[in-house]
């Protein structure tokens, strides 16, 4: 009405001697109203075309996404590896201990550095505590000054990328491997990427050997910081979505051919910690990678480690254990040297956590959980999935890798599943970079309750049934 108003007024000191006319009045200010709100409506949407963002509300990275809402009651989702509220609702008083403790440590200093630019490789004493608690978890050494602190293990998978690799240089990935890897190399076009075939779950080392002769003949743009002509990246130790782990043999082996070949071997280590049989996990690849062997060059194995399995992936804290030529220039990075340090707070708050020794009993906690879920899940298979589809039962970390028969796509079949039976997993075709594994999906263990765990799990085994059934034809 205010509008209409002005438009009155306006249209009154044009036309007095109309004035007295209120039909033509009347439509007057109704032509010149729809003009202005058309005006407005074309300007709003020239200025949303510009911008392009949308930004809808969302509570986490998997809201918005039927596919991966793992919140949703509508569908049990055994995709997402990330813990539940069950797990992470220990946080609050995990998180407040560590705090009270770092923040009077800060008021007895008085001088508050933890409020200030941190130094390039991390929080000093964060990195001390960290080797300490991975000493004790992993039972190997761990050194400190071998410790980088990144924002997690993808902030290191980036960092190491942008640091040491050539630009033009190679990817060697598993043939299946960590879905989100493949598309942070996707963001790298100059660099290739190279699938490497695998032997039981595990990487074929001879197939390997034959692409790294193949490869390595071309002209890369290496120098004193771009050291390195290519990496392969993978996930040695529970792997990721396959569940195995290499053996010490195939570890020696896959350290001498990087060093005589000169290229980094970069180690998701992000599972180790989860193991559900031994004392101790299996020993990580770069306690392989020994300064006291007699061919040892500087270090070409890169474990690159993080929380946010073991306590909270808000957290935001991961590490790099590295040797002493990647060391040296990481710490030499323009971009930590700049940021002083990542995540400098809440590197404290963890330093805390682990003097305290309340990340001790929380991963141990966890262990038990997960423990307790995987073999749940592995009965639950063992009892119910059809004969000609099969499993390994793993040692640890979060996922099993079932394998269909042969032929059979699974992208179709969990659309299916989840629109008939609601469950849902993640088709086997996601983890590869050229699409291959289509018969195979990969169930997490991490979210749900054993209990959730079983029903769901006994429930997909009856769909892979009743699809085999229904795409052969038979009733």
């Amino acid at each position: 009405m205010a509008r209409c108003g002005k438009f009155v007024t306006r249209l009154l000191r044009k036309e007095p001697a109309r004035s007295c006319n209120l039909k033509f009045c009347a439509r007057r200010c109704a032509t010149l109203c729809s003009k202005s709100i058309l005006k407005k409506e074309r300007r709003v949407a020239a200025r949303s075309m510009t911008t392009g963002i949308e930004d809808p509300y969302l509570r986490h990275l998997f809201d918005g996404d039927t596919a991966l809402n793992v919140y949703s009651k509508n569908v049990v989702n055994l995709s997402v590896g990330a813990p539940g509220p069950d797990l992470l609702k220990h946080c609050s008083s995990l998180l407040a201990k560590a705090t009270k403790h770092r923040l009077e440590e800060e008021d007895k200093e008085d001088k508050y550095y933890l409020f200030q630019y941190g130094i390039t490789a991390g929080l000093w004493e964060c990195r001390e505590e960290l080797a300490k608690f991975l000493t004790r978890r992993y039972g190997d050494p761990v050194a400190r000054e071998n410790l980088i602190l990144t924002c997690g293990a993808t902030h290191g998978i980036q960092l190491i990328l942008t640091s040491v690799i050539a630009p033009d240089g190679v990817i060697f990935v598993d043939e299946v491997t960590y879905m989100i890897a493949l598309d942070t190399f996707k963001q790298f076009p100059l660099i290739r990427v190279i699938s490497v075939p695998m032997k039981n779950d595990i990487v074929d080392l001879d197939a390997f050997e034959q692409l790294i002769k193949i490869e390595k003949n071309t002209k890369y743009t290496v120098g004193k910081e771009k050291i390195f002509w290519a990496m392969y990246y993978t996930v040695p130790i529970f792997h990721n979505p396959t569940g195995m782990s290499i053996s010490p043999e195939m570890s020696k082996r896959l350290v001498k051919m990087a060093r005589e070949n000169s290229f980094a071997v970069i180690c998701d280590d992000v599972y180790n910690l989860l193991h559900y049989e031994d004392k101790y996990p299996p020993h990580r690849l770069f306690n392989y990678d020994d300064p006291n062997n007699p061919d040892y060059t500087g270090g070409n194995i890169i474990s690159n480690g993080s929380f946010s399995k073991i306590l909270s992936p808000a957290i935001r804290v991961g590490w790099i254990e590295c040797g002493s030529k990647v060391a040296k220039i990481l710490k030499g990075s323009g971009i930590l040297k700049s940021g002083g340090a990542v995540n400098h707070y809440v590197s404290g708050l963890i330093a805390s956590l682990l003097h305290l020794k309340l990340e001790d009993e929380y991963l141990d906690k966890l262990i038990k959980i997960y423990k307790e879920r995987m073999n749940t899940l592995c009965d639950t298979l063992d009892k119910n999935l059809p004969a000609n589809c099969s499993y390994r039962h793993p040692e640890g970390g979060y996922f099993v890798w079932i394998k269909l028969p042969e032929g059979l796509d699974t992208i179709p079949f969990m659309k299916w599943c989840q629109e008939v039976h609601k469950v849902m997993a993640i088709p086997g075709a996601r983890f590869s970079n050229h699409g291959e594994s289509k018969n195979c999906i990969r169930v997490s263990i991490a979210f749900h309750s054993a209990e959730t765990i079983r029903d769901a799990s006994i429930v997909l085994c009856k769909a892979i049934t009743e699809y085999m059934k229904k795409i052969s034809g038979k009733n």
